[in-house]
């Protein structure tokens, strides 16, 4: 409800990722909503040197995991945005699917909504990342 609908034209396969960007220091798997904001965190991202590809699932039945990890193989972090509470969200499967695939963990990252009842009306966002967090999570290197 965060972006303007495309309308009745714009027309998605079922379980297609959408891939945007081809930067290869981190790749930002999200959707919805995830994927709205870190499209407005972008700019700043990049800004700090963050060469980013934004992974939109499109889908949150049937993820394609072998698609996701395909997508990101050769990015050198993941950092998962993810609209739901921490607790028992998709994250979660995302998280285990690469693990399983073989990604490093310490690799990978979460940003997720706070554990919390679903808040209604105008508090509805209070919950769920910003942006301004997503240009932290996106910006926090790794300690070497």
């Amino acid at each position: 409800w965060m972006h303007a609908d495309p309308g009745p034209g714009h027309l998605l396969p079922v379980g297609k990722l959408g891939v945007h960007g081809d930067g290869k220091d981190l790749a930002i798997v999200t959707y919805a909503n995830g994927m709205y904001l870190s499209r407005q965190a972008l700019p700043e991202i990049e800004k700090a040197g963050v060469k980013t590809r934004l992974i939109d699932l499109r889908w949150l039945t049937a993820i394609d995991h072998d698609a996701v990890h395909a997508a990101v193989r050769d990015c050198k972090r993941v950092l998962i945005v993810d609209e739901c509470r921490r607790s028992g969200s998709v994250s979660e499967e995302l998280i285990t699917a690469l693990v399983e695939r073989g990604w490093p963990s310490d690799r990978l990252a979460r940003l997720t909504a706070e554990d919390s009842f679903i808040p209604l009306g105008v508090a509805s966002t209070v919950t769920m990342p910003s942006k301004d967090q997503i240009v932290a999570a996106a910006t926090d290197r790794p300690k070497n």
